[in-house]
């Protein structure tokens, strides 16, 4: 046990001997419903933060805690009505921008994008120094397609706190979806240099490696994203993907892309398309079409519409046919300039090419 989680076990426990004695002491309430919090029990938080809002309704700290709690647990229609409760209880309360943030995240995730950069742009108009608000504000722009937006605004961010490694980060998906692969790789290095356990900047550095056709040096920062990530079926898979598919033959490796890729369908119970797709590569790589012909028509039977099942079926043409799934080779401007080259030429967006998910 480290020394806080011991301090926090010691609240909750002062907390409770309170509560004991007088069960309706909110004070104590709040302060163990935050312990739970910090311990990660957000349920027991919320239980602790209902009662709290039964004695005190209109205590705007309380629906704001709880407002949270319910954001960490997906369940972003409660916590939306919490924060905007918060807002209409206190209007001159010093966290009203954190409550508009919080509202505009979880109303981003709850699919209302053009309602959340209204609180996120309100959050920012109560504290221009918002780096959060900004952030957040940034990865909208970026879900949007809006990604020269989304730069200008992370370069805000990054003005107002330039410790903010996800600022960092984020702004290095942009360029990278730009096609700005050297500025990409400059701010994943230095996100990954303030915050060096985060498993997201390795694979994404990872990915912009690929496309300038440095696979050692993706395939280094995919390693040390599983490392830091290890029961993450998203890591084994865009590992296990380069050693199935990289063009160079010299870094295949088709028996450890296969352990990898069914790990992850185990840690996914064989219904993620994407787990599946790429363990038929694997077994491709080994050729064993066989395999890779069943676990292909897997992946298309479990596929959602959001997936791309135009390029599984493409995959599943090539096992048929006898042939291993090839990542795209990037041609030579794209290696040296970017995406678009310097005379920005566009690069093949060819389905054959397979971008990992964000993560």
């Amino acid at each position: 046990m480290t020394e806080e989680e011991g301090e926090l076990d010691q609240i909750i426990a002062d907390c409770t001997d309170a509560l004991d004695l007088s069960p309706d002491d909110v004070l104590s309430l709040i302060q163990r419903g935050r312990a739970w919090y910090c311990k990660k029990d957000f349920d027991q938080a919320i239980a602790d933060f209902d009662k709290a809002v039964s004695w005190a309704p209109d205590r705007t700290d309380v629906r704001y805690d709880r407002g949270v709690a319910f954001s960490q647990l997906g369940k972003h229609d409660l916590a939306i009505a919490d924060f905007t409760e918060a807002i209409r209880l206190g209007p001159g309360h010093k966290s009203l921008a954190w409550c508009y943030y919080n509202r505009g995240r979880s109303r981003f995730f709850n699919g209302e994008q053009h309602n959340a950069l209204a609180d996120l742009s309100e959050a920012i108009r109560l504290d221009p120094r918002h780096a959060y608000a900004y952030d957040m504000r940034c990865f909208v722009w970026q879900r949007l397609g809006r990604h020269r937006e989304a730069i200008e605004y992370y370069d805000q961010a990054i003005k107002n706190d330039p410790e903010y490694a996800d600022a960092y980060h984020n702004r290095g998906n942009s360029w990278t979806h730009l096609g700005k692969y050297r500025k990409a790789i400059a701010d994943f290095t230095q996100s990954i240099r303030l915050d060096p356990d985060d498993p997201r900047s390795y694979n994404s550095r990872g990915f912009a490696w690929c496309r300038m056709g440095n696979y050692d040096k993706a395939i280094a920062d995919y390693e040390r994203a599983l490392e830091r990530d290890p029961r993450s079926s998203l890591r084994r898979i865009v590992l296990g993907g380069v050693l199935a598919g990289c063009p160079k033959w010299r870094y295949r490796d088709g028996s450890r892309a296969m352990e990898l890729c069914t790990e992850a369908c185990e840690l996914t119970d064989y219904c993620d398309a994407d787990c599946l797709t790429s363990l038929a590569a694997a077994y491709a790589e080994l050729d064993d079409f066989e395999s890779a012909i069943s676990f292909q028509n897997k992946a298309l039977a479990v596929a959602s519409e959001d997936d791309d099942k135009e390029g599984m079926l493409g995959r599943l043409q090539l096992y048929e046919n006898g042939t291993p799934w090839r990542m795209e080779v990037p041609k030579w401007y794209q290696r040296l300039f970017g995406a678009h080259g310097r005379s920005g030429r566009r690069g093949s967006a060819s389905a054959s090419w397979w971008m990992p998910p964000s993560a």
